[in-house]
């Protein structure tokens, strides 16, 4: 059985540097993805300004991107990918941003008690490459002093059989990385028994799409 180092390991792998050119590219053309604009439109009914976030497997940036151009004051972004963070890294430099970024590269669950608490933190498409649910949810909660933003995967038949397509395709690559299906209700219960309500819900099919408010 695969162990969370591992796995991480693995998704450093996954994530390689072409992976991650042709994200950008593709952020440059169109800007972000679906999902992740579903995010921003669930964040841009509050005001950033002066607010810190935290973006956990951020990959190129794209929320990061958003949330500075809005008047956020700061963003630190967590990967486990080396090569995402070095694109982040360059186009954060490249617009101007280098002195309000900051890049860290490891394991998120295992980091987070030396990271300063944000005010709000996102996971887009995250939960789903993690094989523990609780631990990273839990360290989630506890970084987040105001919201969380969160996409994921449907449960159920269907997404259990794209899931083990993934899979499939997940070990030409590596063997110690895959995606994950992990249970809607229980992931949902972590928030609320962490002190946290939904307040902004949509599918995008076959993500979720949450935003959380402490309580």
């Amino acid at each position: 059985m695969t162990t969370i180092k591992e796995h991480c390991c693995g998704a450093d792998v996954f994530f390689d540097e072409k992976t991650a050119e042709k994200q950008y590219s593709q952020y440059l053309k169109k800007g972000p993805g679906r999902v992740t604009a579903r995010m921003i439109d669930q964040l841009s009914t509050i005001q950033v300004h002066n607010r810190s976030l935290l973006d956990i497997g951020g990959g190129i940036g794209a929320l990061q991107w958003w949330f500075l151009r809005e008047g956020g004051k700061e963003t630190k972004a967590v990967d486990a990918s080396s090569d995402y963070l070095n694109k982040a890294k360059a186009h954060a430099s490249k617009n101007g941003w280098a002195d309000r970024t900051s890049f860290i590269f490891g394991d998120f669950a295992e980091i987070y008690m030396e990271l300063e608490q944000s005010d709000i933190v996102t996971l887009d498409k995250v939960v789903c490459c993690y094989p523990d649910y609780q631990q990273i949810l839990n360290a989630v909660c506890h970084q987040s002093m105001e919201l969380i933003s969160i996409s994921y995967p449907m449960d159920g038949i269907l997404s259990r059989i794209v899931a083990s397509v993934g899979v499939i395709s997940a070990r030409w690559k590596t063997k110690s990385f895959r995606p994950y299906i992990h249970p809607v209700n229980k992931m949902r219960e972590v928030f609320e028994e962490k002190g946290f309500s939904r307040v902004a819900h949509s599918l995008t099919f076959p993500w979720h799409v949450e935003t959380y408010r402490r309580k």
